[in-house]
């Protein structure tokens, strides 16, 4: 039938037809070879992209474990890092540089070196002028200045970075704080100072003794030979009272003098404090004082330190006493402790001791630790030095809050579990250093 009908017509167009079918096989077969080949390519393609893909991601890999060790070193060095590109634009600010100038890195990155800080005389950053200058800069000691008002001694080494090509494309700066360093020598050189006093007074002080005990011995011997009229036997107990007076202070200068000698044993804070309360409240009502509450305000955690009782006694007595004497229209004593984070693991108790009295001038605060410094009219300027020698000795720290009108808060950190202590003698007190540090 097939033949038939394609016979139907003429025999040139039969030829034409069938040598167009047999074109369009012909191409139908070489779309199919090329469709096969495009497929087998795609396939290689498809291999040669999942190889890279699986190297890429290894490299990817690569990359980010090395920026994760990059950034870890950078974070476990001491030493401050920070890096700027040539617009002055912080790229990297490592966590020690967090620490000393007290910025989040994450808050910096990307600002500018000019907003961080300064150089306390008002000139540019270090990394800013490397850059300009084209030069690098090794331990440099400079004041800064941050734009949140704090002030640092920093020593600082700054190094250009540059490109494959030589060109400056940013600088790096590696600097450590000298604050601490440079006030441990500040303390040092008064320590010395102290010490030299010290020693000059503690020879002195032996040399005053003995006449002062002869002079208050024949005092009291003078005094039995007046009637208890006769006025010149007042003028004797004048006599006598001024020399133990003066027999008070030439102990205070001995137990200054003296390296502070503890005895330590396991005791807890609010033990002590109440000790000392128990004294403080005998002696108001010995004197008559009502018009004076005393409040507690012990923390949760009631820690047991290894201290001298006996001496932190002496220090809480003198700062209540202290409180007491400012209070003299009456207020509040308020004893309190708490925990709080401090440079060892363990931490730090606090304890606290504020009034409600008249407050101490800001002048006077800066210098109320310093030997023979005081504002009474009968004080020696001693006691306190004495509080902060004791303090120091337990590895502590003392400092005062005040506002002239409001009151004082005077705060004790004493280190939790903290063995090493300055000059700590399994020997107890001697009795007449415990009397000299009864008042300021």
């Amino acid at each position: 039938m097939k033949n038939i009908a394609v016979n139907k017509y003429p025999k040139k167009f039969r030829n034409e037809l069938a040598t167009a079918f047999e074109q369009f096989n012909l191409y139908t077969l070489r779309l199919e070879e090329a469709y096969n080949k495009l497929q087998s390519r795609v396939k290689e393609i498809d291999k040669e992209m999942e190889d890279t893909n699986a190297r890429l991601k290894d490299k990817v890999q690569e990359l980010d474990s090395l920026t994760k060790y990059l950034n870890s070193l950078l974070g476990s060095i001491h030493s401050g890092v920070i890096a700027i590109n040539v617009k002055g634009e912080i790229t990297t600010f490592n966590t020690a540089a967090e620490e000393i100038l007290s910025f989040s890195g994450s808050c910096v990155v990307g600002g500018n070196i000019a907003c961080l800080y300064e150089n306390a005389d008002g000139g540019e950053s270090l990394l800013t002028e490397a850059i300009k200058k084209g030069q690098n800069f090794i331990n440099v000691e400079r004041k800064i200045k941050t734009s949140q008002g704090l002030t640092r001694m920093l020593e600082s080494s700054v190094s250009l970075i540059k490109d494959s090509q030589d060109n400056i494309i940013g600088a790096v700066e590696v600097f450590k704080d000298l604050s601490k360093i440079r006030d441990l020598e500040m303390r040092l050189r008064k320590a010395d100072k102290l010490a030299a006093i010290g020693a000059m007074a503690a020879s002195i002080a032996h040399e005053i003794r003995n006449p002062l005990n002869g002079i208050e011995g024949f005092s009291a011997l003078l005094a039995r030979d007046f009637e208890d009229s006769d006025p010149r036997k007042k003028l004797v107990k004048n006599i006598i009272q001024g020399t133990k007076n003066l027999n008070k202070t030439v102990t205070e200068l001995l137990v200054f003098a003296r390296p502070v000698r503890l005895s330590l044993m396991n005791s807890r804070i609010s033990e002590i404090l109440d000790r000392t309360l128990f004294f403080i409240k005998e002696d108001m009502n010995r004197n008559g004082i009502d018009a004076i509450s005393i409040h507690k305000e012990y923390g949760a955690d009631d820690y047991c330190l290894k201290c001298d009782a006996e001496k932190l006694q002496q220090v809480f007595l003198n700062l209540c006493l202290n409180a007491i004497q400012s209070m003299t229209c009456g207020g509040h004593l308020t004893v309190f402790t708490r925990t709080i984070e401090g440079e060892n693991d363990n931490g730090v108790v606090q304890i606290g001791i504020k009034d409600t009295g008249v407050g101490i001038k800001k002048e006077v605060v800066r210098k109320m630790f310093d030997l023979f410094f005081t504002t009474k009219q009968d004080g020696t300027g001693i006691g306190l030095a004495i509080v902060n020698k004791i303090v120091e000795a337990h590895n502590g720290k003392i400092f005062v809050e005040s506002e002239e009108g409001k009151g004082t808060t005077f705060y004790i950190n004493l280190p939790i579990n903290s063995h090493d202590y300055m000059d700590s003698y399994s020997a107890f007190v001697p009795e007449e250093e415990a009397l000299a540090m009864q008042f300021a």
